[in-house]
């Protein structure tokens, strides 16, 4: 089980006040383009919350020429910054988009599921879930659907 930021987009507003926390309690400043999570907007109503999966095989991980991509205990995919040279391999191979790398530093950056933008979130449309929970809970929703349908 690798847990992961879900996010429910038909409740996200686009807000991107996870942009601001995260940046605010990673790197103490304001600033999106030091988040580790981004909201990409799809279409105009649509806007996306993006943030690392924890992969199982992560393409990160794997590609990466100093091991500074590893997993820690509780299965999220974290970046050692001493030993990251900035290559951006892993963005390259990220499938979803997850991995920036800082305008200052440059080393990588991803969401290391501190959980502060869940906590922030306004409209609470961020939750720290793994994906078998997430598998779940969208059957039982398919369920209660299919049953009202059938009343």
């Amino acid at each position: 089980m690798m847990p992961y930021l879900y996010a429910d987009l038909s409740v996200c507003t686009g807000c991107r006040i996870c942009e601001l926390v995260c940046s605010l309690y990673n790197e103490k400043v304001i600033s999106p383009s030091k988040s580790r999570i981004r909201v990409v907007r799809i279409e105009p109503s649509i806007d996306m919350p993006i943030s690392c999966r924890n992969c199982v095989k992560a393409p990160c991980a794997e590609i990466c020429p100093t091991s500074a991509i590893y997993r820690d205990e509780r299965g999220v995919i974290m970046v050692n910054e001493n030993q990251c040279i900035g290559c951006s391999a892993c963005v390259m191979v990220c499938p979803f988009g997850a991995i920036t790398i800082h305008p200052e530093k440059g080393v990588a950056i991803k969401c290391t599921l501190c959980g502060m933008c869940v906590d922030f979130c306004p409209v609470k449309c961020l939750k720290i879930i793994d994906s078998e929970k997430l598998s779940m809970e969208k059957c039982y929703k398919f369920a209660e659907q299919m049953e009202a349908k059938s009343k």
